[in-house]
């Protein structure tokens, strides 16, 4: 690929840069809104930025740590079990080989490679966009370094927590952009942070490492070592696992102080920030960990922090509310479940728990599928919805009474939480829910989901963006190779160079979401679910999470997905002499339809064929998101289409959001999918922002079932439609476009490779070109 990782040229970072306005998107969508929401919209943003411009002023200059507080001065509450040794130890030599790189400060995120993140760290660069390296420093126990760096108000309150950092610590420079080289400031206010504003640089980067999913990683090991497993897979002594978490937590704390820097501008971050720092600690104790006062109490602040950000940040709105709400609801659900009762916490576990009830239904059908439109996205929420869900079915007794006990008045951001008792609903021999069955039976339909959309081999087919987001990454699935092997495969590790060409390279496989079908069952006990998702530690913890608790479930027998379909239509196809193309895919071998399976998703938009042999998908449906499309692509009636385990026609993926829009939107077109494509128009218009398409291309399903597919949209300005069938030694598509002779718009098979983009397995991954 040639923007990938060409001879790069250095840049020095701006001492200021402004965010990017997005103006003509802004406009643009200001225009599509009628004249009776665009009015109050325009007053709420005239009322927050007179808001911004107060606290702007507020913080500058002052301490933003908290005080002293109650919700933050007692213990916090423990809920998982101990980790499972024996289901651990199949995953030690990958466990001790993650946590060596962590213990060394060295992160492999969304196409970095595995590279020490340290201050003065000089970056490749991406697609020829390197930005110089900041200065390095020479830290001391006083926190004398920090001066300069962080804003005044804060200096003393962070170098007194950074004397509680061990001796000989070096720190993770968080700001850091590791891959294009350019870093934030620790005292921008948060609301200033620009991003989206420079070529190359991309904010998810130091987002995802702050994010602490590997913190998590390193309370597993810390676990393993201490049960044998030093001696079979060369884990260091537990203790210093331990002490590296520590030290973590403190650096993080003392060198991004609340509301400055990078790490509080996304209160989603922020959200599954806290989550992640709560499920480390409380594994790490659970194993037999036990940490010192003085860090606890920073900790517990820390928490506080989070907590209040979220809710002062709260992303609701009467628009499409979708990942980024949710990810504030649930992380101040783990906030409030943590922290000792008071009034305020009380309150935030009851809204959290009322509004993850209220957005599982908004954001995911009742055949369990997310409305984002994205394999990627569905497996995110997910993640977040089972692991929020069953902490609410482990809340102790006292916690319990919380959600009969609340004062609603305190917590006063949109939307309004209802006044106490928030409504609880009977189980089958447990204690009552805030979880109606409804909500229950959609939990179950998120693991189908997975189920049916994965192929042989453990890979989901990608439809519409994938960022790689995780809520949790207790174990995520990897590759063992060399460092050879991976340069020679990926694009984007060329001029890779951190480790010896023959050392391990341990490659985490974005598209194996098995972990969350895993995670899953841990309240389900479905045994088709174990044996497609294996031993998954997630299970168990979960299981152990959830202190028994279980949801009922459907069993494995026929699914919801199988009993879908869509008789020949009514209506008669378009008039006029279309133009006609078709094509054939052969195969050698048996019948491709034997164990042939019917699979229809009709509210996500897809409809699958999976036989022994085979797996089809068709795109063919909503663009998700209400109607807003922010994470699908012009993939409709797209074909993705795996045989024997191996793919013929596959979706290439996304690889970059922000940091190069061009690209980006390469890889959203319509000429980067098994569709139909033109040189001259999208099915969706992509100019209305990186996350928004720009129209409907109305897409619906004409016919699903045995004899096949059938479906039509009119994104073009005319119908395409395209007929797609299974055969005993062949895959048959049928494309008829009704539209003059002459047109440029024409099925993905008679085009000759342009536009063509190279496949990218997960976000800022990319496959070399053959």
């Amino acid at each position: 690929m040639t923007t990938v990782a060409p001879e790069t040229r250095d840049r020095p970072a701006p001492a200021t840069a402004s965010p990017g306005s997005g103006l003509p998107a802004l406009v643009l969508r200001a225009r599509a809104l009628p004249r009776r929401a665009l009015v109050p919209r325009a007053l709420r943003y005239v009322r927050r930025r007179i808001v911004t411009a107060v606290e702007r002023r507020r913080d500058l200059g002052a301490r933003t740590y908290l005080a002293a507080d109650p919700a933050a001065s007692g213990p916090l509450l423990t809920y998982f079990a101990a980790p499972d040794a024996e289901a651990l130890l199949p995953h030690g030599e990958q466990l001790a080989a993650l946590a060596a790189h962590y213990l060394d400060h060295r992160f492999d995120l969304l196409g970095s490679g595995w590279v020490q993140v340290r201050r003065g760290t000089v970056c490749r660069g991406v697609a020829g966009h390197r930005y110089g390296p900041g200065p390095a420093v020479a830290p001391d126990a006083e926190g004398r370094w920090l001066a300069g760096l962080l804003p005044a108000g804060n200096l003393r309150e962070g170098q007194r927590i950074w004397s509680l950092v061990d001796p000989g610590y070096e720190p993770i420079d968080w700001q850091l952009d590791f891959r294009s080289g350019y870093r934030w400031s620790e005292r921008t206010w948060s609301a200033d942070v620009p991003y989206g504003h420079l070529p190359g640089v991309d904010v998810k980067v130091p987002w995802e490492l702050a994010r602490m999913q590997h913190l998590p990683q390193l309370a597993l090991a810390f676990a393993l070592a201490g049960e044998g497993g030093a001696a079979r897979h060369g884990f260091r002594p537990p203790e210093e696992y331990a002490r590296e978490f520590r030290n973590q937590v403190l650096d993080f704390a003392a060198t991004n102080p609340p509301r400055f820097g990078v790490h509080w501008r996304s209160s989603m971050d922020v959200g599954i920030r806290a989550a992640n720092l709560l499920a480390a600690r409380d594994l790490f104790i659970a194993a037999g960990a036990r940490f010192d006062d003085a860090f606890e109490a920073v900790f517990r602040r820390s928490l506080l922090e989070h907590g209040r950000h979220v809710v002062r940040h709260f992303g609701w709105s009467d628009q499409p509310r979708a990942n980024h709400y949710l990810s504030h609801v649930v992380g101040l659900l783990w906030v409030a479940a943590y922290l000792p009762r008071t009034p305020e916490t009380d309150a935030w576990l009851a809204f959290a728990a009322q509004e993850l009830v209220v957005e599982v239904e908004r954001q995911f059908h009742p055949d369990g599928s997310n409305f984002e439109g994205s394999t990627g996205y569905h497996r995110l929420v997910g993640e977040m919805v089972v692991y929020s869900t069953t902490l609410v079915l482990g809340l102790p007794a006292e916690k319990r009474r919380a959600l009969a006990e609340y004062d609603h008045r305190l917590v006063r951001t949109r939307p309004r939480v209802r006044p106490a008792p928030l409504p609880l609903h009977a189980t089958d021999g447990g204690d009552p829910t805030p979880f109606p069955a409804a909500y229950l039976e959609r939990l179950e339909r998120m693991a189908e989901f997975t189920l049916h959309v994965t192929k042989a081999g453990g890979r989901v087919a990608q439809v519409g963006d994938n960022d790689s987001g995780r809520f949790f990454r207790l174990l995520p699935a990897h590759a063992r190779m060399t460092v050879r092997e991976a340069r020679e495969r990926y694009a984007h590790l060329e001029g890779y160079a951190e480790l010896p060409d023959e050392a391990a390279y341990w490659d985490e496989q974005p598209l194996d979401h098995r972990h969350f079908v895993s995670a899953a069952n841990g309240l389900l006990g479905r045994t088709d679910l174990a044996a497609f998702a294996g031993p998954g530690v997630e299970q168990r913890v979960v299981a152990g999470l959830a202190r028994g608790a279980r949801i009922p479930s459907s069993g494995s027998g026929r699914t919801r997905a199988e009993s879908v379909r869509v008789p020949e239509h009514d209506a008669p196809l378009p008039a006029g002499a279309p133009l006609r193309h078709e094509t054939r895919l052969r195969f050698d071998g048996p019948d491709l339809r034997t164990g042939l399976r019917l699979l229809a998703y009709p509210d996500f938009g897809l409809y699958l064929f999976r036989s022994d042999r085979l797996f089809l998908a068709v795109r063919c449906g909503s663009i998700g998101q209400e109607g807003n499309g922010g994470h699908a692509h012009n993939d409709q009636l797209s074909v993705e289409l795996a045989v024997d385990g191996r793919d013929v026609l596959a979706d290439p993926g996304s690889f970059l959001y922000t940091a190069l829009p061009e690209l980006r939107n390469r890889y959203r077109s319509d000429r980067a999918h098994h569709a139909f494509r033109s040189r001259s128009r999208e099915s969706a218009g992509l100019g209305a922002g990186l996350f928004t398409l720009g129209g409907d291309p109305r897409a619906r399903c004409l016919r699903f079932d045995e004899a096949g597919f059938v479906g039509m949209h009119t994104g073009f300005g005319f119908p395409v439609v395209r007929r797609v069938e299974v055969h005993a030694d062949s895959v048959r598509v049928e494309d008829r476009v009704y539209a003059a002779p002459g047109t440029d718009v024409l099925p993905f098979y008679l085009w000759t490779g342009e536009g063509d983009v190279p496949f990218s397995p997960g976000y800022g991954k990319v496959l070399r070109e053959p």
